[in-house]
């Protein structure tokens, strides 16, 4: 896997796309909860929702939705539609990290910012 990471594109380890599908509220279990996911929706379909849970938030999840969220620390879900319709998801996973030696970042303080 390390012979990838020099032509390797993205800041994000993984992608998956998921087509015309519900997915239940979960939290993602692989990632880290400073990291952002990004969510990418495209297709053809009648008003949906992406709920985020933890938050009490409904978000209209229409085509050409973007939505950038720590996956691991937010439950969050989306029902069902007709039409067609994908999610493009790219997230990353902790091990992917420490497989090819590349380090964990700390997370984010208030005090890294130069006012």
């Amino acid at each position: 896997m390390s012979s990838i990471l020099p032509i390797w594109n993205s800041v994000y380890n993984s992608m998956s796309i998921m087509v015309n599908r519900a997915t239940p509220y979960h939290t993602d279990v692989n990632g880290w909860q400073q990291w952002l996911d990004m969510l990418i929706m495209v297709g053809d379909y009648p008003p949906l929702d992406f709920i985020i849970t933890t938050l009490n938030l409904w978000l209209q999840y229409n085509p050409g939705t973007i939505i950038a969220m720590p996956g691991s620390a937010l439950e969050h879900g989306v029902g069902y539609a007709d039409g067609n319709h994908a999610c493009l998801t790219y997230y990353m996973w902790q091990n992917v990290h420490e497989s090819v030696g590349i380090p964990l970042c700390n997370p984010p303080h208030i005090s890294d910012l130069q006012l």
